[in-house]
This record gives C-alpha cells, structure tokens and sequence, in this order.
C-alpha cells in the first residue's frame, strides 16, 4: 500500500524509519513544510516532496497518509485529507481537545475512509502477552494497575505550546494503556501537578478507578535522569506482573518493533479493512476527554 508521510519532524522520522522496514506499506512521498526538513527527509527515502497538504493531493499516488504534524494539525489535516478519499493514519491523540477528536471522526466517517489513530503501546509484544495473561484472568480479580512515563528533560516551549500540555501530549498514552489492558471503562480521576522550577508543570500524579472497580496510579514526568522510560505494575488477587516498556537503550528496539507493528496493521485496514487492536476514532476520543476532565479538575 502506498502511503504519505505528512509531518517530518521527531515523530515523523520516527515513522519514516518504520515505514522503511515494513513490507506491506510503501513510502510514496514526503509533505512537510519546512524545505530543509523536508529535503532530509526526502534524501533518507529517496521520495518526492511536497510542501504542503495540497501538493500531494495534485501529484497523487498515495492511497493513505500517516500523519505526525503537530497536535493542533491534526483535526484540520484530517478533514482534509479524508475528504480527498484517502485512508488516515493520525498520531495520538488527534487534536488537543474532545471536540477536535469528534470532529476528525465525523469528517473520516462522512468520507467512508479508514481512520486509525497511533497508540503504539497496543503493539508492543509484552504489553499484548500481558493484556492476554489479564484476559485470561491468570492474575486474577484487578485490584490495581500503575502506570508510569517518565520523559529525560522536558520538551521545548514551543513544543509545549502546540501539544495541549503533559495530560494531553503525555497521558492519553496511559489513559487509553488502562481501558485496553483492562477491558474497563474510565471513572473519575484525582490529579497532583508538580512544577520544580515555578514554569510549568513537569509531573502529573492521576488517582482513579475503573469501571470494574480496579483502581489506576498513573505518573508522569519530566526531567528523569534514567531516560525515557515507560513501565506497568499489575496487582491482581492471584498475581502481580512488572514490565518495562521502555526501559534503557533497549527502550528505542521496543518502540521500534511496535511502530513497524502499528504500521502493517494500518496497511491492512487500507488493503482489508480489518481493525484489530489498533486504536479507533472512539478510543481517541474517550482518552481526550477523559484529559479535558483532568485538566479541568
């Protein structure tokens, strides 16, 4: 299948190295903005580039687009993109706010094109082994589940400014990790910001439940001298269970292998349809305005 990377910054060359590496999506070409991104890009592809949204659609030859712009991109660039027929890949979480995630949907829904949203932690291989022992219920009644990112410096302020903050750029990972591990449904969280410095918030303590009356402890940060780290606690009444997501050099392999993962799995939806466990429009939305309630608190 032949697809378009729409974003060439750190995400995006991300997604360009697993597209490489994936046999069943093709890159057809590059849009990005910014010449001297796109010109990097470009070269390490051997692709054409556009500048913009417009030019890929003139030139065609792309049946779908995986989208890594920026957070606040994301809603108009799926509008337009479904409304030119193509199937779309966004990366999480699909606007900065509910409304925008809604309205993503309804454009992709009104076009009749796939619309997948990136939720790489569904395609990591330890964390589907333990979605399977929980599903299984080797470990038990859930009594609780703690989830922890911990990012090693915090992002630039520009950055900050166009990702809707660390609940949004940071914990609808989490958020959505809890309703796919579990099977459950979100309730209330109770939420403790820290701001060493006095500037801004670099850590986010949640407290919540589930709708299986499993509790949840998700922490994030942002200034971890270990790296970037992502880790699970499962405390069960017939077991207990630790992975390390991300954890140390290894960490960049892992995130690697899901998002070649993440990547056959969208060509598929192009090519049969079929969903699997990637995140849909619906877990998109459920996760952001579940972060809107955070945030609001």
């Amino acid at each position: 299948m032949a697809v378009a990377l729409v974003g060439a910054g750190r995400m995006g060359g991300v997604h360009l190295r697993a597209l490489a590496h994936t046999r069943v999506a093709e890159l057809a070409a590059v849009v990005e903005p910014d010449a001297g991104a796109r010109a990097r890009a470009c070269a390490q592809a051997g692709v054409p580039g556009h500048a913009g949204v417009e030019q890929l659609l003139a030139a065609g030859g792309a049946e779908g687009v995986v989208i890594t712009a920026p957070t606040d991109r994301h809603r108009a660039l799926v509008e337009q993109l479904s409304a030119a027929g193509l199937a779309v890949f966004c990366e999480k979480p699909m606007g900065l706010t509910a409304g925008d995630a809604g309205a993503a949907a309804a454009a992709a829904a009104t076009a009749g094109v796939q619309l997948q949203v990136g939720y790489y932690r569904r395609f990591v291989p330890e964390l589907a082994a333990l979605r399977g022992r929980i599903t299984a219920g080797e470990l038990g009644q859930l009594s609780m589940l703690t989830l922890h990112q911990w990012d090693q410096h915090p992002p630039g302020a520009g950055f900050a400014a166009a990702s809707g903050g660390i609940v949004v750029d940071m914990g609808v990972h989490e958020l959505d990790q809890l309703r796919w591990l579990t099977g459950q449904e979100l309730g209330p969280f109770a939420a403790s910001a820290q701001a060493p410095d006095g500037a801004g918030p670099e850590g986010l303590q949640l407290l919540g439940s589930l709708s299986g009356g499993t509790a949840a402890f998700v922490s994030l940060g942002q200034r971890f001298p270990h790296g970037d780290c992502v880790w699970v606690e499962v405390f069960g009444t017939a077991g207990y269970a630790l992975e390390r997501v991300l954890w140390d050099d290894e960490g960049d392999e892992a995130f690697r292998v899901a998002l070649r993962a993440q990547a056959r799995a969208f060509a598929d939806r192009i090519g049969t349809g079929t969903t699997g466990d990637a995140a849909s429009a619906t877990d998109a939305l459920i996760a952001l305005e579940t972060a809107e309630r955070i945030s609001t608190a």
